[in-house]
């Protein structure tokens, strides 16, 4: 690796950013790593000391960026890197900003420049002209890899108490990444001291957009480009969140199922966290079938499952009494769980009562940005006598 000489436009840039977040021996080790040109603390502190450093391109050279039309960046600008690296697409996207996981260089071209001044005389600086597009699919699947193989299954101890009730959990579009684990811990907290009592069956429905994006780029289900989040942190938000709240089902009550529900924000990264939580919690009857329909029976109460995005609710009925005849004709008392729109609703229809659910998550910027901001934030939990509604609470 060779010995920094000169200072470009580039580094000096970089270095203001860096200045104050350590030691001059950690900043010359992170710009090391960053530029592969070696620096040191010596040099990183005479260059910090000098007065009126900034980051800029060299009189004579106009850099530029563009976005094209077909979402493709056009970048051109002086940097200083090896001659050797000029045809390492890696190197190249990194010396202009960006990151190799999420881009893919298209094309480049380059030029050798002579930067002269008083200080350092003249130096060779490349003038280097890329054109890059964003990756498809982009997953970090290593990270996804990680995070799975820590995953153990686990035997929960189980101390049921006697109970003739069910309980459900349609918790609908909660948007992790928009909301955290702190924002839902009172929402765990009212979900557990209900569990404490005690059922005969739980059931957990599980998905209908309960991370926000679908991948690492910001995306849905169907490729749209919403608002970003930090989906590692929404990630570990929703294993913190369930966690608890089902290894207290599985203790206090005598059976507990899952169910795999489809969103239109979020279907591959939820119904991989239904996968984790399968293979974690092997006590628990989960139903990970890649449905846009489903349905359950608890005790003699149908609950037909639907987040709601591609069919109007008030004709569900239709699809529900066709695909589930069994266990609609056996049912007292038939209820059909949607979500998306964020607001209540109740329609008492065809046989069946059909419930659009709130949500307790937090405003993000499109909703804020078009006024939906007046509905009532909150979730609603059934209980379930034999063969009705016993009561619903509000978490």
């Amino acid at each position: 690796m060779q010995k920094h000489m000169t200072w470009t436009p580039e580094e000096d840039k970089r270095l203001l950013e860096l200045k104050g977040t350590g030691t001059y021996a950690e900043i010359a080790a992170k710009l090391t790593q960053e530029f592969d040109i070696e620096f040191s603390s010596e040099g990183v502190r005479k260059r910090v000391k000098k007065p009126n450093v900034e980051a800029q391109a060299p009189t004579g050279y106009k850099e530029s960026f563009e976005i094209l039309p077909n979402g493709a960046h056009r970048s051109d600008r002086l940097v200083r890197i090896a001659r050797e690296k000029i045809k390492d697409a890696k190197y190249l996207l990194e010396a202009h900003g960006y990151d190799h996981k999420e881009w893919e260089l298209v094309s480049s071209k380059w030029s050798e420049w002579n930067q002269h001044n008083k200080q350092d005389g003249t130096v060779t600086l490349f003038s280097s002209q890329i054109t890059v597009k964003p990756k498809q699919n982009v997953v970090d699947w290593d990270g996804i890899i990680k995070k799975i193989e820590t995953i153990k299954p686990v035997i929960i101890e189980t101390e049921p108490k006697e109970s003739a009730k069910y309980l459900n959990l349609p918790l609908f579009d909660m948007h992790f990444g928009i909301s955290t684990y702190e924002y839902y811990k009172d929402t765990q907290r009212d979900i557990i001291q209900l569990l404490e009592q005690g059922y005969k069956e739980v059931l957990f429905i599980i998905g209908q957009d309960l991370l926000h994006n679908d991948d690492f780029r910001g995306r849905t289900s169907s490729g749209r480009e919403i608002e970003k989040v930090n989906m590692e942190k929404a990630w570990d938000d929703v294993m913190l969140f369930y966690m608890p709240i089902l290894d207290t089902a599985l203790k206090r009550c005598g059976k507990v199922t899952a169910i795999y529900s489809k969103g239109n924000h979020d279907e591959s990264m939820s119904w991989a966290f239904v996968k984790c939580l399968e293979a974690r919690y092997p006590q628990i009857h989960f139903d990970t079938r890649f449905k846009e329909r489903k349905a359950h029976v608890l005790g003699l109460n149908f609950i037909g499952i639907n987040h709601g995005d591609k069919k109007k609710e008030d004709r569900l009925t239709e699809n529900f009494s066709t695909e589930f005849p069994l266990e609609w004709s056996r049912a007292k008392t038939r209820e059909i769980f949607t979500g998306h729109l964020h607001t209540e609703r109740v329609v008492d229809k065809g046989g069946a009562v059909i419930r659009r659910m709130p949500t307790g998550n937090e405003t993000d910027d499109w909703h804020d940005d078009y006024g939906y901001t007046t509905a009532h934030k909150r979730f609603e939990v059934f209980e379930y006598t034999e063969d009705k509604v016993l009561r619903i609470h509000y978490v």
